[in-house]
């Protein structure tokens, strides 16, 4: 028989609609046929065969296992081979049974747990992906804590094709339940061995636990210390019921300069030195120092931290030198300050708890106010709460992400004619993603603050609060948004900034963006009236997190303002 040039190989007719999946993988089926040797080609039996056979083994992996099924010769001349498909009843799963043996069978609850996990219940379509990938999730899931050797005994699925039925078993044995033993190191030739305990989390005789060794991991990654880190235990290497750690690192680079040059609609152009030394004066001692350039700010700084302390706590002190101007405020300060951080991790929720002290010199300027310059000498302590619960650090799209501090100062101003004043500040932050489906999802934002204080001139700008820009209030101007003295913005002692928006996915890595913010700064609480913006954006997926493309028309000044971002959360 003679096919017309371009047309294919073989084709498939269904007599019954198919599920979207099930023609995928015939459509497969026929490609690869199509791609067979040229010799056997030439052989339609064997051809037909071929057919035949790769058709019921990819039905069979889809709980189809009574199909009727016809291949011939394709008479109408559009391809060589035809099959005809009658799909029939799919197979559903009626029974599972799930077993344990081991001392997980001596722990009943924990048993049960398992059991209620189970990803492939009675009444769902038996598929063998789905078969495969539910066993590998409980074995995990076992493995986990406890017993990290177990091991499936046992699985059988027993198939009724007459019934289209299934019926599931499997058999997990446990092993043992273990413990932590000692930390074996691997790789240091810098670093004392001292350095990686002081990242440990993980005591001798604490049970087995991977969420608690992949933690230990990441702390270490963390650190400017060490390239790359791999935390992880060999059952095989246990000594009864005792687990040893085995850690293995390779040393970063001792220093490092780096170079960045970026671009936003808030500040413009953004260029930054930096250098790192992981092993300054020979003591573990990490200092992050660099200058910083844009538009409205120019800094430079200096940073060194000192090795973490048992328990994971982290001790750092610093200087900064700044110099800002935006809106008519100026401001050129110095810095001195100390710092402790402490992170905990429980899962994908992470815990940063910071206790910092500082003491500053400020000097600022309003364009228009009465008082040109007004300087401050402040020492501040401030304590902030982070809670990170997403799904992703980078790209979030289910979870929430909150901040929460407060900040108590004492000082001396120009403007009391230098008598020591007071202040007290609060400020909260949340961010809450919310999927609608695996494309849509809601972003909502909130911001709140206050300061308590009489004269707003006596707390360092650093403390107050102006707002508007990228991550704020979209159409209008980076910090643009404050209370009004003179011919300036400026720093306000209260704050108030919503937002909502919705992103519709169109691809893996592009998205389209509907918004609405609402926010203003102020010296009364709320500072209202709110400024409010509305636009249309473009989302693109990166590792560094979407970067965002925003068209705002800003409600009060009757304006459209571009807004340029990777729009990272904190």
């Amino acid at each position: 028989m003679t096919v017309p040039a371009g047309a294919p190989l073989a084709r498939f007719e269904l007599l019954k609609p198919a599920p979207r999946e099930v023609s995928e993988l015939l459509e497969q089926v026929l490609q690869n046929v199509a791609s067979a040797d040229p010799i056997d080609r030439e052989d339609d039996e064997r051809m037909l065969r071929r057919l035949r056979a790769d058709t019921l083994d990819v039905l069979a992996t889809e709980g189809y296992f009574s199909p009727e099924l016809a291949v011939g010769i394709d008479d109408s001349g559009r391809s060589r081979y035809l099959l005809l498909l009658n799909l029939g009843a799919r197979t559903q799963v009626t029974e599972v049974t799930i077993e344990f043996t081991g001392e997980l069978a001596e722990k009943k609850e924990r048993a049960d747990e398992f059991r209620a996990g189970w990803e492939l219940p009675p009444g769902e379509p038996f598929r063998q992906e789905r078969w495969s990938a539910a066993k590998t999730r409980l074995l995990n899931r076992i493995r986990s804590r406890d017993f990290a050797a177990a091991r499936i005994a046992d699985s059988v699925a027993l198939i009724k094709a007459e019934d289209a039925t299934a019926r599931l078993r499997v058999e997990i044995d446990s092993g043992r339940a273990f413990t932590l033993g000692p930390i074996e190191v691997r790789g240091l030739s810098r670093f004392d061995r001292d350095l990686v305990d002081r990242f440990s989390n993980l005591a001798e005789g604490e049970p087995y636990d991977a969420d608690r060794l992949l933690e230990f991991q990441r702390r270490l990654q963390r650190s400017p210390f060490f390239g790359t880190v791999i935390v992880d235990v060999d059952p095989e290497r246990a000594e009864g019921s005792v687990l040893p750690v085995l850690v293995e690192v390779r040393e970063a680079r001792t220093q490092r300069l780096s170079f960045s040059l970026g671009y936003s609609t808030d500040v413009g152009v953004r260029g930054e030195v930096a250098y790192r030394h992981a092993d300054l004066l020979g003591h573990a001692l990490s200092l992050a120092s660099g200058i910083s350039l844009d538009r409205t700010r120019q800094s430079a700084y200096a940073d060194i931290f000192l090795p973490p302390r048992p328990g994971g706590a982290q001790d750092a002190v610093g200087a900064l030198l700044e110099f800002t101007d935006n809106e008519g405020t100026t401001t050129d300060r110095w810095a001195l300050g100390a710092q402790r951080t402490f992170r905990r991790e429980s899962g994908r929720t992470s815990y940063d708890n910071q206790l910092a002290l500082s003491f500053q010199h400020e000097r600022r300027s309003v364009l228009g106010a009465p008082e040109q310059d007004v300087v401050n000498d402040t020492l501040a302590a401030t304590y902030a709460w982070t809670r990170r619960d997403v799904d992703s650090l980078t790209n979030p799209t289910r979870g929430t992400l909150l901040t929460l501090s407060g900040t108590a100062g004492i000082g001396r101003s120009s403007v009391s004619n230098f008598l020591e004043t007071g202040f007290g500040r609060a400020y909260g932050r949340l961010n809450y993603y919310l999927p609608l489906s695996p494309r849509d999802q809601i972003i909502l934002r909130t911001e709140v603050g206050y300061v308590a204080v009489d004269d707003p001139r006596v707390v360092p700008n650093e403390f107050l609060f102006r707002t508007g820009g990228v991550g704020s209030v979209r159409g209008y101007a980076f910090q643009s948004l404050g209370a009004i003295e003179g011919e300036s913005v400026t720093g306000s002692t209260s704050l108030l900034v919503v937002s909502a928006e919705y992103v519709r996915w169109l691809t893996e890595h592009w998205g389209a963006a509907a918004f609405i913010d609402a926010g203003n700064a102020g010296n009364d609480w709320p500072p209202t009236p709110l400024a409010r913006g509305y636009g249309l954006g473009v989302r693109y997926r990166t590792l560094a997190g979407p970067l965002a493309v925003d068209v705002a028309y800003a409600e009060r000044t009757n304006g459209v303002r571009l807004a340029l971002s990777v729009a990272i959360a904190f």
